[in-house]
């Protein structure tokens, strides 16, 4: 009789990280017993408690659960089949026979734009702002960073059911980047968006680059549709504010220009909370003097060795092309004028 057998029962279990969820084909009565089974073996075994405010037993087809950042549910009863074109992970296509009764993915919207409220990208009501803090980056930096973040978003909510909704996401994040690039530059919103895209362009090397905000136009329901996209410009994770340093300068101790490295002047773990809080802090630590010096030298540096100028003399600014000012005196490891 299978599933219409009152004794018929199903239990599926999966977890990720301290996030796991448990599907049961059963009566309330057996769910509530798994749940404090699983209650005692936390506590037996694993010294934990069970949260009680989070682990709650839902109707599937009538109630949503959290899970992952999803809300999955049963899709509505239908008596009657219905077929839909689809297509499979190598791009063929196949029909797909539905009763309805499939598992639900939706993008908790309320949520999405509770945490852009948070972060500063949109009122509580979803109007997008400005981000003051990321005014203080360059331009190709805070585009990237909006990018990265509409992405992700979108590569992670591409199964939800309502994925059409998640373009709210992407008009938040765009028009805040907007307002946070004109906010920069004290000009208006009409000239950082043209053709409905925003771009800025950037030279690094001498070689002129366009950064382009990442939107996707594709709200249909289509696998694989970013993957394959040959349009995106992706994000360099690696381009981050301390990795402006500029290295190809040679040492500005000894003047080797082989092997060099940069030395922090002013050490992370050697800040204390009398000084700067809150973002200033986090810019200061990010900006503070960065010299760039051969491993020879370095090695001497932090050995406690090197007795020439004092390093806060080099007044090098790492956003910078070149070193502001070079020392007139340099010093060898020996302490002598050279």
């Amino acid at each position: 009789m299978g599933t219409k057998d009152p004794n018929f029962v199903r239990v599926k279990y999966v977890r990720y990280a301290d996030d796991w969820l448990i599907g049961v084909i059963g009566s309330y009565q057996l769910a509530e017993e798994i749940k404090q089974k699983v209650g005692d073996f936390l506590k037996s075994r694993l010294k934990l408690s069970l949260s009680e405010d989070k682990t709650i037993i839902t109707n599937a087809r009538s109630q949503e659960a959290k899970f992952l950042g999803y809300r999955i549910r049963l899709g509505r009863t239908n008596k009657s089949q219905k077929q839909t074109k689809t297509t499979n992970g190598s791009g063929k296509e196949f029909k797909k026979r539905s009763t309805g009764m499939e598992v639900v993915l939706k993008a908790p919207m309320d949520e999405l734009v509770k945490k852009l409220h948070q972060k500063g990208f949109c009122d509580k009501k979803g109007n997008p702002t400005h981000k003051p803090p990321w005014m203080l980056l360059d331009e190709d930096q805070i585009v990237m960073m909006y990018s990265s973040i509409n992405r992700g978003m979108q590569q992670y909510y591409r199964p939800a059911d309502n994925w059409a909704r998640v373009q709210r996401v992407q008009y938040i994040l765009k028009y805040s980047l907007a307002k946070t690039l004109a906010g920069k530059r004290k000009t208006s919103i009409s000239k950082i968006i043209s053709d409905k895209e925003i771009k800025v362009h950037v030279t690094r090397n001498g070689k002129q680059r366009t950064i382009s905000f990442y939107q996707n136009s594709e709200w249909a329901t289509k696998r694989d549709a970013f993957v394959e996209s040959a349009t995106v410009d992706l994000v360099r994770m690696n381009i981050r504010l301390r990795t402006r340093s500029k290295l190809g300068l040679p040492c500005c101790i000894c003047g080797d220009p082989l092997n060099v490295q940069m030395h922090h002047v002013r050490h992370v773990r050697k800040m204390t909370d009398k000084q700067a809080k809150g973002f200033t802090r986090v810019m200061s630590m990010l900006n503070r003097k960065q010299l760039p010096v051969c491993e020879r030298c370095h090695r001497s540096i932090h050995q406690g060795k090197y007795d020439g100028l004092s390093l806060r003399d080099f007044a090098y600014d790492p956003r910078e092309a070149s070193l502001i000012r070079q020392p007139e005196v340099r010093h060898s490891h020996s302490g002598k004028e050279v």
